[in-house]
């Protein structure tokens, strides 16, 4: 159990609903796997399983904050051992390029960046499944007009997992996703991202998740549990979120919409709903008008 504590008066929420995503996504690969025999899809477990596990072990011991990046680069092994990738990354301006030799480490890189990125926009009822159903949601787009259609499944199956649990993840929250949940749905962002292709689409869909953690990381002075921070980076008056303005709070995403005014919990996970909208429009933009045309 985990206390909700935007509430007036904060009372303990099941925390490992996550676990419900884990096997919804696992459901849907495995039933699609045995239609199909894709070779994408088994690693696509071996993935899910490992971030699962770290989540799981988090949600009940704290994992010390250097080493869960660390431990969650081993979510991309599977991607790397199957090959399952293209090491010819299409980036704007520039075209196809070919990273033979670097790529597999962006490629255990940027698991690890998107796992904790999502993970770090789970603090509110609802906000970890808003924010990544519209990231998955141009991924989605693309992975149709490219013809890709295990990744377009993969996606699919996603999209429903994570409306299916904000229906009881929104507020009030019936219950959390949990660190097993929220890095369950970053591998899966990272793995459509890295084997579909849409790497560059995926980062710019993902640009407030990817702020937010950086601007964390930076405001704590490195990497550091958000827990031990002098102060928190808000304050919760009768169930009303406002900034905190002591310079020692950490920098995230929420404090920074609610600099201006105080605002409800709904109506914070509504603008983070918005923004990410806005990277996701620009993530489709950024394929129509420069990724699009190099692709094979």
């Amino acid at each position: 159990m985990g206390l909700d504590v935007h509430k007036p008066n904060p009372y303990p929420v099941p925390k490992l609903g996550g676990l419900a995503i884990v096997a919804g996504l696992a459901a849907g690969a495995v039933v699609y796997w045995a239609f199909t025999s894709s070779d994408i899809l088994v690693p696509f477990i071996g993935s899910l399983a490992v971030a699962a596990l770290i989540g799981l072990w988090e949600d009940f011991r704290e994992i010390n904050p250097v080493l869960k990046p660390v431990l969650l680069v081993v979510a991309g092994v599977p991607v790397v051992v199957a090959g399952v990738y293209s090491p010819n990354p299409v980036i704007p301006f520039v075209g196809s390029t070919r990273l033979t030799i670097l790529y597999p480490l962006l490629v255990l890189l940027g698991f690890s960046i998107v796992c904790n990125a999502v993970n770090s926009l789970d603090v509110l009822n609802g906000s970890m499944a808003a924010t990544s159903l519209t990231a998955i949601l141009p991924l989605t787009i693309i992975a149709y007009l490219e013809g890709k259609t295990e990744i377009f499944s993969l996606c699919i199956v996603t999209a429903v997992v994570l409306l299916v649990f904000l229906s009881k993840n929104i507020y009030p929250a019936k219950t959390f996703a949990g660190n097993v949940g929220s890095l369950s749905v970053g591998v899966v962002i990272a793995y459509v991202a890295i084997v579909g292709r849409m790497e560059v689409a995926a980062i710019v869909a993902l640009l407030p998740h990817i702020m937010n953690e950086f601007h964390i990381i930076y405001s704590l002075g490195g990497l550091r549990s958000g827990k031990k921070a002098p102060t928190r980076p808000t304050i919760i008056n009768s169930g009303i979120i406002t900034a905190n303005v002591e310079r020692k709070a950490p920098v995230t995403v929420v404090r920074l919409l609610t600099a201006g005014e105080k605002l409800t919990e709904p109506a914070v996970v509504w603008r983070l709903f918005l923004l990410c909208l806005y990277s996701a429009i620009l993530s489709l933009l950024t394929y129509f008008l420069f990724i699009r045309r190099w692709l094979p």
